[in-house]
């Protein structure tokens, strides 16, 4: 017996066996037509899928490239005012200070209302732009922008404690 053999009484068998379990004759037949046509309709979409995939992501890009753009804050090291302190400056006082060191374009934002709940959690707070120094408040120097315009942000929040050296003093 030789190989030949083996495979010929291999072959027999499976003949054997299919012929004795159930179902029809032949599976279906797919068109050969309709393959292919799906196959052509998904490769001439594959250049407007691909293209459509580097717009998304170069849009992504660009728009998380602004949205993550940060400035510095101008008493930051490397920065005009660098030390200065002015956290402990009542917001009058700082805009003297900034008004002697040439920085006259001032945007004041006004945090007001309750940093914390009486329950205990976030209080309700609102904040106002405003172009003159209020009176009062914890002053968080913010940044210098392109422009020359400087942010400064007076905290007036009840329950506020300030920021920096003047950290758990009380408002000026």
């Amino acid at each position: 017996m030789n190989d030949n053999d083996d495979d010929f009484e291999f072959a027999a068998r499976l003949a054997a066996l299919d012929a004795r379990a159930p179902g029809i004759a032949a599976p279906p037949a797919i068109a050969g037509w309709a393959r292919r046509g799906r196959f052509a309709v998904s490769m001439t979409l594959a250049p407007v899928l691909v293209l459509a995939l580097v717009a998304t992501t170069a849009g992504a890009a660009l728009v998380l490239s602004n949205l993550g753009r940060g400035y510095p804050g101008i008493q930051n090291p490397g920065q005009p005012l660098a030390g200065a302190h002015m956290e402990c400056m009542s917001p009058p006082e700082a805009a003297a200070f900034l008004a002697e060191r040439g920085f006259t374009n001032v945007d004041w934002q006004v945090e007001t209302g309750a940093a914390v709940a009486p329950d205990g959690g976030k209080g309700i707070t609102s904040t106002v732009h405003q172009s003159v120094a209020p009176a009062h408040g914890y002053v968080i120097p913010g940044p210098s922008l392109e422009d020359g315009q400087v942010i400064m942000v007076v905290d007036q929040r009840a329950g506020a404690t300030g920021v920096g050296d003047c950290y758990g003093h009380p408002i000026p």
